[in-house]
């Protein structure tokens, strides 16, 4: 779901990388987030588990330009893939713009595989998001480990259905440029075309019981263990607005084989932002302040508002001692 924030003239666009357990999903968001090409982008935010990992920033790439006068914002979720997580990916999903299905092509993970696209589609729906609309892309991760299916093989039982597909060597940074921008193409021609993707006869999601946990298959592994990497905390979103965005045309240019330096060569978009050649990313240094500021104010509020919660939660603890 798109956001506008009026009070710093943004839109925010959401991306999840989703799939089954040691997929590589992890490994996308940490090559991506070193490209020393993307430097307008949010500290990384990282929940562990004892096999695999949450993680969260943002970006603005400045090539973009602006929607409806709005510049754009693209946060990049990932979930974690065992089935004890099951409630945390629902949480994830919400609100996603697009998605990005890593499928691990190991002929043994294809069960697995099946499995979580099968539960992707159950949490987009459980979101009120139409799996059949969302902007999504396949990579076909660990093209180069030995036994792997065939890229027909894999479309044979994930059925893209005219998706994306992008073959992809994560840890060596093969594809994940291309998958990225992939991804947020998708979700622009959605902009742009202005496709709902609202299932208006789904339930609201409910709100998941975080102590609960799921079965463990043999594919799967790992107990809860969370641990924050940073002491950063996101930014409580403001409330969806309606928006008419403005008309892309060639969105993003197609990439060189096998290079990943630049996640957005070259943009055509209406009402561009000036940038450098030697850096496409610059920010104008007042631009680059109030950018700064306006994200210290979100982390502000947000612990603002999770200090009052604590502290509420401590007044009706030490209520319920004095009644015993």
């Amino acid at each position: 779901m798109v956001l506008i924030n009026k009070a710093i003239n943004e839109v925010t666009v959401k991306l999840v990388y989703y799939g089954p357990g040691l997929c590589g999903k992890t490994t996308n968001l940490e090559k991506i987030y070193g490209n020393p090409k993307l430097e307008n982008k949010g500290k990384m935010i990282s929940m562990s588990t004892e096999t695999d990992r949450t993680l969260f920033f943002d970006f603005m790439p400045m090539e973009l330009g602006t929607i409806a006068g709005q510049k754009v914002r693209v946060q990049l979720y990932t979930v974690p893939g065992q089935v004890f997580y099951d409630a945390t990916r629902k949480l994830v999903l919400r609100g996603a713009d697009g998605v990005v299905f890593v499928a691990d092509s190991q002929n043994t993970m294809r069960d697995s595989n099946i499995d979580s696209l099968e539960n992707l589609k159950t949490n987009l729906r459980i979101n009120r998001i139409d799996p059949d609309k969302v902007a999504i892309v396949y990579q076909y991760n660990k093209r180069d480990l030995p036994n792997v299916d065939s890229v027909d093989e894999m479309s044979a039982y994930l059925h893209p259905n005219g998706a994306p597909v992008v073959e992809a060597q994560a840890l060596n940074g093969i594809g994940v440029t291309a998958t990225l921008r992939a991804a947020v193409s998708r979700i622009l021609d959605n902009l742009k075309n202005n496709v709902d993707t609202t299932l208006a006869d789904a339930p609201e999601l409910a709100a998941p019981d975080m102590s609960a946990k799921a079965g463990v298959t043999s594919t799967s592994a790992g107990t809860p263990k969370l641990s924050m990497k940073t002491a950063s905390a996101t930014p409580t979103p403001p409330a969806p607005q309606p928006m008419t965005p403005a008309v892309f045309e060639n969105a993003f240019a197609a990439a060189p084989a096998e290079v990943e330096e630049d996640p957005f060569g070259a943009v055509a978009v209406a009402e561009p932002v000036a940038a450098t050649e030697d850096d496409p990313f610059a920010t104008p240094a007042r631009a680059g302040l109030e950018e700064l500021l306006a994200g210290a104010r979100h982390v502000v509020l947000s612990l603002e508002k999770a200090l009052a919660a604590a502290r509420d939660h401590e007044r009706e603890l030490t209520q319920r001692l004095k009644e015993l």
